[in-house]
């Protein structure tokens, strides 16, 4: 099912601006009402992209017309051909894994729109920046920091695993006194409850949350432990980011103009407009969302986004009675792990059901990646 090589021109999305332009291009639209997209250009040129979209969309001309993509299918979207094509599989701890695969350019811009909220952000030039990610891992001080220069400023990045230790972690909080936290949720919380000295001088301008479903329970617990606005964001890998919560109105803004939402009463259904190689056309994330008009008073003129239910983690209990993230392990960095499940019984005890390619191969690392963090 090869795509087809002629493909008409795509509703214009930032992405097809110069890279260098893209921060001042997502700022620009951010200020203006989204401009109307011409769904029968866009479902024609979803039918060039392949055999696959043509007999799904037949002759519809409408959005609406066309069947939502499920999780299960998204194995079957083509790939057009690319540069450095990746594919990067969700993390699986909250539904059904899938793999999605971006070429370079989709993927430097998914990162260019994932900091959209900082071109709005009170923030200096150089900026330092903690972020919680999967795994076990904590950087230290002394570490070179990833660097990214974005909207004007240099951001000078160090990473936290979900599941490292917390010592390490406030250590490096402690030195470097960032002025932006960002992250998983469940991993920002576990390292707030954990931390082994108070938080309140680390005095971060924002957190940043992320990655998952924010409670309130849970906002309201890291913004007083860091003393700073909780600003969390919504998203998902394979869709990238979808709204933020914005530092003016507080509100959530819908990212309407880089990827077309419905609020389908059976799930989130998003079209992205900037993924070229693998594209999705209505795909059901499945989270219950509510758009609206946008705030008055706020400059951003992008619709608003409530959240009513959405994609979370269950915590795991390790034996010391520690709360872990899934996030932690990391499986579906195995290669030939096709997909998993984890259960905790009442009593504590493990039970991981998997589906693997190699399963004696795969097994060994399993159990090894089990024993690191539990």
């Amino acid at each position: 099912m090869a795509p087809a090589p002629a493909m008409p021109v795509l509703p214009a999305a930032a992405i097809d601006a110069p890279q260098l332009r893209w921060a001042e291009a997502l700022h620009a639209a951010a200020l203006a009402p989204p401009p109307p997209v011409d769904e029968a250009l866009l479902l024609d040129w979803f039918r060039a992209h392949s055999t696959f979209y043509r007999r799904r969309i037949g002759r519809a001309r409408r959005l609406a017309d066309v069947p939502p993509l499920e999780k299960a299918e998204l194995a079957n979207v083509p790939v057009a051909p690319g540069e450095d094509l990746r594919a990067t599989r969700t993390s699986g701890t909250s539904g059904f894994q899938v793999s999605v695969v971006n070429d370079r350019r989709e993927r430097e811009f998914r990162r260019a729109l994932l900091y959209r909220p900082q071109l709005f952000y009170d923030l200096p030039r150089l900026v330092h920046q903690v972020v919680f990610v999967d795994g076990n891992w904590c950087a230290t001080p002394d570490m070179p920091p990833k660097r990214f220069v974005y909207g004007g400023r240099e951001y000078r990045t160090w990473f936290v695993g979900a599941a490292a230790d917390p010592g390490p972690a406030w250590q490096l909080l402690d030195a470097l006194r960032p002025q932006l936290i960002r992250g998983i949720a469940s991993a920002i919380l576990r390292f707030v409850e954990l931390a082994p000295e108070p938080l309140a001088d680390i005095r971060p301008r924002y957190v940043g949350s992320g990655g998952e479903y924010l409670l309130p329970a849970w906002r309201a617990r890291i913004g007083e432990a860091f003393g700073a606005p909780v600003l969390d964001r919504y998203g998902a890998t394979e869709t990238g980011a979808l709204a933020w919560q914005c530092p003016h109105c507080g509100e959530y803004h819908a990212n309407v103009d880089q990827v077309l939402l419905e609020d389908d009463a059976d799930g989130l259904l998003a079209t992205p407009l900037f993924l070229r190689r693998q594209p999705l056309l209505r795909y059901r994330l499945g989270d219950r969302v509510r758009l609206g008009p946008p705030v008055v008073a706020c400059p951003v003129r992008l619709p608003t986004l409530v959240i009513e239910a959405a994609r979370r983690d269950d915590w795991i209990l390790a034996g010391d009675g520690q709360r872990v993230s899934p996030l932690a392990f990391q499986f579906e960095q195995l290669p030939g792990l096709c997909a998993w499940r984890l259960h905790q019984a009442a009593s504590g005890a493990l039970c991981l059901y998997y589906d693997a390619e190699d399963p004696p191969a795969v097994e060994s690392r399993l159990r090894e990646a089990l024993r690191a963090i539990v």
